[in-house]
């Protein structure tokens, strides 16, 4: 796509925008994202950014999802008087015919939103200072939401963190077979399945409404946080996965993650270690924003959460593997297999540090 598409795409939103300049900005695995530079100097930039659907096959549910959940954020920061409140949420423009989006010719989905100046983001967790800040951050966003009805959202990825229909589709691989792959993994096979009852506990509680569908991220890597230059938290970014789900979802999967010394797909499972301090840092911020509105019961089962991402990533890999590599991608022969033995591996470690992770939150 040339300069002259990419201005056309822009000036379909709701907005009048003298563009100096567009460039490709960021890393992202998912989506394509540019930043616009306007002209005066002093005039805001935008970010463009291309929705790929064919992992969000929703778009305009998607977008709904986040122009209900930012405006939620907006009133309040309004209410309580903030000064910056555009650096404190994100500001996704309308597109001229009232949409959130706009398509090009190919069909694609194009979103337009405010570029927040001053800010950084960081890509990895490398002292518990740090995880004490992302967990507040991804905390105070929850309890921005929490009397929001999750019910007002929809899924943009159905089922994403539904244990028990991520089991079915792991039983389904086991029977198919299509790779010939299950004879020679029986063990870990075993060892995701032996622990299926105790783990689908949390789609159950959602389903009985013992927990409460709260609206989540569902992303919580410490990249989906903008910081500005004093390293004080502006706002959590990356919105396209905020959907209705378990307060659990997020506090898990980003332990999942920070709270492993080792990468997620280490071969060497002797170095898969699980830090203590990053947990107890995490879980001390996050429950400074959250012990206001979360319930007795989901406070119980917060270390538990670690566990359930844990054995939930692990069947997923395993899943992918024993359908023939098909989801994810993979650098080598046996990727998620690795993958596999490292989170189940982990998982492990998160069992043998179950007391101390409790007792952790209790005193959090």
């Amino acid at each position: 796509m040339n300069n002259s598409q990419f201005s056309e795409l822009v000036n379909k939103f709701d907005v009048i925008l003298n563009i100096k300049g567009l460039a490709p900005f960021g890393n992202g695995h998912i989506n394509d994202t540019y930043l616009v530079k306007t002209a005066p100097a002093d005039a805001p930039d935008y970010m463009l950014q291309r929705k790929n659907h064919k992992i969000f096959k929703d778009v305009p549910g998607m977008m709904k999802n986040i122009l209900i959940t930012t405006s939620h954020i907006r009133n309040k920061l309004v209410a309580t008087g903030e000064k910056e409140v555009n650096r404190k949420v994100m500001t996704y423009i309308p597109a001229k015919d009232g949409q959130m989006f706009v398509n090009d010719n190919e069909g694609n989905f194009w979103t337009l939103f405010l570029y927040i100046t001053g800010c950084r983001v960081v890509e990895s967790i490398q002292k518990p200072e740090q995880a004490f800040s992302a967990a507040r951050a991804f905390g105070h966003f929850q309890q921005q939401l929490a009397d929001l009805p999750g019910e007002k959202l929809i899924e943009t990825i159905p089922n994403f963190h539904n244990g028990i229909s991520r089991l079915f589709d792991f039983q389904l691989s086991i029977l198919k077979d299509v790779a010939g792959r299950v004879s020679d993994n029986q063990l870990l096979i075993a060892k995701i399945t032996d622990r299926a009852v105790e783990m689908t506990s949390l789609q159950r509680w959602l389903d009985d409404k013992t927990l409460p569908l709260r609206i989540t991220h569902n992303d919580t890597k410490i990249n989906n946080i903008l910081f500005d230059h004093e390293n004080n938290t502006l706002c959590v970014i990356d919105l396209d996965t905020v959907m209705p789900g378990s307060a659990l979802y997020d506090f898990g999967d980003a332990i999942r993650t920070l709270g492993n010394i080792a990468p997620e797909d280490e071969p060497d499972l002797a170095k898969i270690v699980f830090n203590k301090d990053i947990y107890e840092a995490f879980a001390q911020g996050y429950l400074s924003e959250a012990k206001a509105f979360l319930t007795p019961m989901e406070i119980d089962n917060l270390a538990f959460s670690c566990r359930y991402m844990a054995w939930e990533q692990a069947m997923r890999f395993m899943t992918d593997y024993l359908n023939g590599d098909l989801y994810y991608k993979t650098e080598y022969q046996g990727h998620n297999l690795v993958r596999t033995k490292a989170q189940i591996r982990y998982l492990e470690v998160l069992e043998e540090n179950k007391e101390a992770m409790e007792k952790i939150v209790k005193a959090g």
